[in-house]
């Protein structure tokens, strides 16, 4: 009789298999930045947590804030199942961003604050990191609504009974701006951290977006960074006071209609099911962008889910619009009103024959829609101090 001998892996082995596998968690918990950053400020001795004379990093960086709309009631109504509802939204928002050379930053439950770093690399890389992060909150906005995982919930009786003709909606706020980048705890919990005043302008843009109802807001900061090709897709559509910055914010959106796009019931089928192959092929896909000739603006035509939720938007609606906001930001509120009352979405061959009596009558346009109901306020008289920009309200404004 002979015993079949088993060998028996080596200890080193075993040991760098396991510090893999705590790196591979490290990064997992803190994400790809926030490893980095944790390893750059974590003290060298066991339990030392911070050093103590760490100091912190000045950076530029685009912040976005991506969140989901209706949270609370969406909890009442899936209860424990939330929490499979929230990781379900955020592989495709932490998916999207890391595709556009982004990096997820922190889950808030209902809300994902996401990053990309500008310091460090060219004018044109930073030209072309700010397409990017337009880019990446709109195909969120695609990929979630082609989802077939989450269009489940579009039937879910209870989300039904609470909100009618539900489905998952994001809003997003796009601001770019300096940060204090570092590690903040002690040797009891360590989390990476962007501190900075830009951070919270970011967080109340994509509460403006709901204001305004719109899928995006973004500042005029970050439309300065982007190209110019990219930077005409985006429409003017007010100009607040921001708390957290100084100087009044001109307000940017991409216009999309996400009703548009059909779910996709059949998902393609994996190119493999290796986790490290997958990741490569990832990282081939993430460095192609960088190419000469992949020119982002291109996209909104070129990009089929892009060129469906822009379609909607006629040239004509753009242009009434903006010479309706001109009128409204220079104080000419009576002619600003008139054009504000054509801004449909489509050209309708009666617009403006018959007078707008009630609000019923006023375009779809939710910033158009905003604009005139502040002016209504003054009674379509500005204020004879009108500097041209006023005080964002935080309340969701009626629809």
């Amino acid at each position: 009789q002979y015993m079949k001998v088993v060998k028996e892996p080596m200890e080193t082995v075993l040991l760098e298999k396991t510090i893999i596998k705590l790196g591979g968690l490290l990064a997992l918990g803190f994400g790809e930045a926030g490893a980095e950053i944790v390893g750059r400020f974590a003290g060298t001795s066991p339990g030392a947590g911070i050093r103590e004379n760490a100091l912190g990093t000045l950076v530029d960086c685009a912040f976005g804030f991506a969140a989901l709309r209706n949270f609370t009631e969406s909890m009442d109504a899936l209860k424990e199942r939330t929490m499979l509802f929230v990781n379900q939204v955020s592989e495709i928002v932490h998916g999207c961003t890391d595709d556009w050379h982004g990096a997820p930053s922190k889950n808030l439950g209902d809300a994902f604050m996401l990053v990309w770093r500008l310091t460090g690399t060219t004018p044109e890389r930073q030209t072309k990191l700010a397409d990017m992060s337009v880019m990446a909150f709109a195909k969120i906005v695609a990929e979630i609504n082609k989802s077939r995982v989450l269009a489940v919930y579009r039937a879910h009786p209870g989300l039904l009974q609470r909100m009618e003709n539900f489905s998952v909606t994001m809003g997003f706020g796009l601001h770019i701006g300096w940060a204090v980048e570092g590690a903040i705890g002690s040797e009891y919990k360590i989390d990476a951290a962007y501190l900075s005043p830009c951070v919270h302008v970011a967080s109340r843009l994509q509460m403006c977006s709901l204001h305004y109802g719109v899928s995006m807001a973004l500042s005029d900061t970050a439309v300065s960074y982007c190209s110019k090709e990219l930077a005409m897709q985006c429409r003017l559509i007010d100009h607040v006071t921001v708390k957290g910055s100084r100087t009044p914010i001109r307000l940017y959106t991409v216009d999309l209609d996400s009703s548009e796009l059909e779910v996709v019931l059949r998902m393609p089928e994996p190119v493999s099911r290796n986790r490290f192959k997958i990741r490569q092929l990832r990282e081939i896909r993430k460095n192609e962008k960088w190419n000469e000739d992949v020119f982002i603006p291109d996209l909104f035509t070129s990009d089929d889910d892009l060129a469906a939720m822009r379609r909607r938007y006629s040239k004509e609606f753009f242009h009434r619009f903006s010479m309706g906001y001109r009128n409204y930001e220079a104080g000419e509120w009576l002619a600003a009103r008139d054009m504000f009352f054509t801004c449909h979405h489509q050209p309708k061959p009666d617009v403006g024959r018959d007078p707008v009596s009630s609000e019923d009558q006023w375009p779809e346009d939710g910033p158009s829609r905003i604009l005139l109901r502040y002016m209504k306020s003054f009674n379509y008289e500005p204020p004879q101090d009108w500097p041209g920009h006023r005080e964002l309200p935080l309340a969701p404004a009626p629809r």
